[in-house]
């Protein structure tokens, strides 16, 4: 509720650009520019749990029109890439956040000015909420002892001293009514009144880090309980499904499919063990999201794909080529639909890794210009070692080397190299043809681009670069990924 509390005329506007978003991608005629999405949520505090109500909201204001399980699985699977672009922003500010609290958040307690800091952060938390008409009705009673004992609370969450000897905050709150929207409304008081006493962007946001998890335990709710029902007329999706054994010949079918589909083909190669290994840990994945037997440890997922440059592109190319191995299988049409939105709640795990390293490093080069990276490398003779590096690991690289052999390997690599050399930062000296007509008539695909910059990054990592570097480097080079494709993309209607 709390963002969609805006004037008549602001709300009537978010209504129009919604319908005309719902209508371009549900395959009617729109005037919306998906790429204004993520700019126009990027500094909203919009986090995937409020994603995840909003489609459960969707999902029953189509049952109350009368829609029927498939069109409404159907909406919500075509309503799931925009996760990325809505959350993204408060996923990168929340990410560095975390990444310094975990440091030690007694930094934190004294960054914020130690007690006397943080009484006055009270104080002013207490003027700003005690202004807002959403929750002051939940401050009149016993004003005192709730400043103090959320003092305390507060206190001890950023590093101060264990103080707090209150009950457990689901006991506290319990009788007061207090929900999600009340909880928004208090973090966005919170961040105000930061604000209004000076502290830096960056402090606010690993205090906002440091007190969003205590939703749960103030609500006495686990978060984001979803929008898949997993039961339909008393029967688990693991069973409409067609059991564990459906799960691993999808779960099989669907990795086969992803060797040989080059846009993924990168990210499955490994040796027959980890193949082995990964396949058995995604069907028990799918087994507990199912409904069935959970031996899985959610709590690894995003750790286990942090480092991985796995991309939204990616990901929606693997959960299509799930759906088309479900199909194979004979899996139900509606255990499908259900299936593939348990799968779309594992983007931000899998994806946020490469999404936060990616932003932050676009952030840096905006801000530092591509001049500080080329300096940051070496400059000429830095960036010269590295690409003659990344040339001796592509001639060993069977994937890739039969692009680079012949009587014309001499000219390929000069050609190449002033052109890395160019986008990097340093001086411009390509008189080539353009990266589309030069590979128009090879057949390079996705496969053998991200072999192409895994060389890179080996390259980069052989000579001493930080993965910052390496990231940073990255960010300049993955956009060429559309030229140098553009002709294979058209060719196979990507």
């Amino acid at each position: 509720k709390s963002f969609f509390e805006k004037n008549k005329a602001r709300v009537t506007a978010h209504k129009k650009r919604i319908v005309l978003y719902m209508t371009g991608i549900f395959g009617g005629m729109s005037t919306y520019d998906n790429s204004d999405l993520r700019p126009a949520h990027y500094e909203s505090n919009i986090t995937d749990y409020h994603f995840d109500c909003l489609m459960e909201l969707i999902r029953e204001v189509l049952k109350e029109h009368g829609k029927d399980v498939a069109v409404i699985s159907d909406v919500l699977i075509r309503l799931q890439p925009a996760r990325a672009d809505v959350t993204t922003g408060f996923t990168v500010r929340m990410e560095v956040a975390r990444k310094n609290v975990e440091k030690g958040k007694d930094g934190m307690f004294q960054r914020l000015g130690g007690m006397a800091g943080l009484d006055s952060l009270i104080e002013a938390l207490y003027k700003v909420a005690w202004a807002d008409a959403r929750i002051k009705d939940l401050l009149m009673k016993d004003i005192a002892i709730i400043k103090a004992g959320q003092g305390a609370y507060i206190g001890e969450l950023l590093g101060g001293p264990k103080s707090y000897k209150g009950r457990e905050l689901v006991v506290v709150h319990k009788s007061l009514g207090i929900n999600d929207y009340h909880f928004d409304c208090f973090l966005a008081d919170l961040a105000r009144a930061m604000m209004g006493l000076g502290h830096p962007e960056a402090m606010i946001n690993e205090i906002l880090v440091s007190v969003e998890p205590s939703r749960a335990a103030i609500l006495g709710h686990s978060r984001g309980n979803g929008d898949v029902e997993l039961s339909r007329d008393g029967v688990l999706l693991i069973d409409r499904f067609g059991g564990d054994g459906n799960v691993e010949a999808v779960v099989e079918s669907m990795f086969d499919r992803c060797l040989e589909d080059t846009r993924i083909r990168f990210h499955f190669e490994r040796t027959k063990s980890k193949q082995r290994q990964i396949r058995r840990q995604f069907c028990n994945y799918l087994t507990g999201c199912f409904g069935g037997l959970n031996t899985y440890d959610l709590s690894g997922l995003r750790k286990a794909h942090y480092n991985v440059n796995i991309t939204d592109y990616h990901f929606d190319v693997m959960t299509r080529l799930f759906l088309d191995a479900a199909k194979y299988i004979g899996v139900d049409k509606g255990a499908r639909q259900d299936a593939m939105l348990v799968l779309s709640k594992s983007r931000p795990d899998i994806t946020t890794g490469c999404a936060v390293r990616l932003e932050l490093a676009y952030k840096k080069q905006a801000l530092k210009g591509a001049d500080e990276l080329f300096q940051r490398l070496g400059a000429f003779e830095g960036l010269m070692a590295i690409i003659d590096r990344m040339f001796e690991c592509v001639e060993r690289d069977k994937r890739i080397n039969l692009f680079f052999e012949g009587t014309k390997l001499i000219a390929i690599k000069k050609s190449t190299s002033e052109y890395i050399m160019f986008v990097l930062g340093g001086p411009n000296d390509y008189q080539g043809r353009s990266l589309q007509e030069a590979h128009s008539v090879l057949q390079v695909t996705d496969y053998h681009f991200d072999c192409f910059l895994q060389n890179l990054n080996r390259a980069m990592g052989d000579l001493g670069c930080s993965t910052d570097a390496v990231d940073d480097a990255t960010v300049v080079l993955e956009p060429l990924r559309f030229q140098v494709l553009q002709t294979h993309y058209e060719k196979n209607v990507y």
